[in-house]
Parts: C-alpha cells; sequence; structure tokens
C-alpha cells in the first residue's frame, strides 16, 4: 500500500495498539517489500542484506523479517496439479533459504519484538 506507515504505529483511535508492518524500503516514490517471503528466496541475497542495512542506516529503525518454515524444507513434498506460476512462487530457490537466512542472522543483530519496539508500546 502506498501511503502505509513503513515503521511501528499506533492505527487511529486505538491507544493501546501498535502495529508493526513488514519492512519495506522505499526507492522511486514507492515502497518495496525488504521483509522476507518469496523476495527473499527469489532476489539475490545482497538485495536482502542491503535493504535491511538500508533502513538502519538510513532510516534509523529496526527491521521485521519473516519466513514461513516450509521455505527452509527443499524436500517438501511437491502437489501436482499447480500452475507454473504457483510452482514457481512456491519452490523457486527454496535450496538456498536456510544459508541465506543463516548469513542474515549473522550479518544483523536481531531481537525479540516485545524488546525492540518496547518503545514504540508506551
Amino acid at each position: 500500500m502506498p501511503g502505509a506507515p513503513r515503521f511501528a504505529f499506533r492505527p487511529e483511535g486505538t491507544k493501546s495498539l501498535v502495529e508493526l508492518p513488514a519492512t519495506t524500503i522505499r526507492f522511486l516514490n514507492r515502497n518495496f517489500p525488504a521483509a522476507g517471503g518469496g523476495y527473499f528466496r527469489l532476489l539475490p541475497y545482497s538485495v536482502s542484506r542491503w535493504s535491511i542495512g538500508h533502513v538502519n542506516a538510513k532510516d534509523q529503525q529496526p527491521c521485521i523479517f519473516y519466513c514461513h518454515p516450509w521455505e527452509i524444507d527443499p524436500d517438501q513434498p511437491r502437489p501436482t496439479g499447480m500452475t507454473a506460476k504457483t510452482r514457481f512462487r512456491h519452490y523457486v530457490n527454496l535450496n538456498r533459504t536456510e544459508g541465506r537466512l543463516r548469513n542474515l542472522l549473522k550479518d544483523f543483530s536481531w531481537g525479540r519484538i516485545d524488546k525492540i519496539f518496547f518503545e514504540a508500546a508506551k
């Protein structure tokens, strides 16, 4: 969503709810996903590393990254009947995800959401 907040915020009309959007990077006046999932598998690791580093350095903000458990299992069952597009989106680079995730954990400092975003929750 082009106009959506990119960092922790309280939705209008709430006092106790803090929304933590998935990390995006602002580029060419648009928000691009930088939080994981399919983009983490599809694009080179260097894109994720640069994006997260850029948000940390330029925006002075922590990042939220996600990965589904199935994304680190290249030997998962492969049902028949999927379209080529669905098969590509689901299975591309599964064999690289675990190594990329290990690199990501080494390249950056990570912590619990409740600790990192404690100030936003006050």
